[in-house]
């Protein structure tokens, strides 16, 4: 006889659908160990900017998540309306920059237009953004490394990033 396996908790949701729209493994978003807690953050914030879509996109992601990976994004991305799509968008953004760009900003973005008014969530969710990872840096005057790391080659990029599986 198999336990019942308990629903997804919507943290674990949050994380998981952040693992399918940045590429970086769920387990590098959400690491067993996590001082910062960049997670939470993230999650309260991007609830706050409007809780009836977020909501919404992590019950899509939730109802979905047996589904493969792409056809998780094309309902997102394209059979949710724009508002879902938009806002799934914001949180990549968020993931990887460190701050929020309001899906209206986000939907008046284009080629040859200034880039959309954004607003950093905070110091720590700007240093610990995921570009400096996927580039294999860190952001000016502050660093995790010890003195001297760039002596030697950098480790990989699926070390610091993970596999694309939630």
């Amino acid at each position: 006889m198999s336990t019942p396996t308990a629903p997804a908790t919507p943290m674990q949701n949050f994380v998981n659908l952040s693992a399918l729209l940045t590429g970086i493994a769920a387990s590098k978003l959400a690491p067993g160990v996590d001082p910062k807690n960049i997670k939470q953050t993230y999650f309260d914030y991007a609830r706050g900017q409007d809780p009836a879509t977020f909501d919404k996109l992590l019950e899509i992601f939730a109802s979905n998540a047996s589904q493969p990976p792409a056809t998780i994004a094309d309902i997102i991305f394209n059979q949710s309306g724009s508002g879902i799509c938009l806002f799934a968008r914001s949180v990549m953004l968020m993931w990887y920059l460190g701050s929020w760009y309001p899906p209206s900003e986000l939907a008046k973005s284009g080629t040859g237009k200034p880039p959309p008014d954004s607003t950093v969530i905070s110091s720590e969710a700007y240093t610990q953004g995921w570009a400096w990872n996927v580039a294999q840096a860190h952001p000016m005057g502050y660093s995790n490394f010890n003195f001297g790391y760039w002596a030697n080659n950098p480790p990989s990029l699926t070390d610091f990033v993970g596999g694309a599986n939630p």
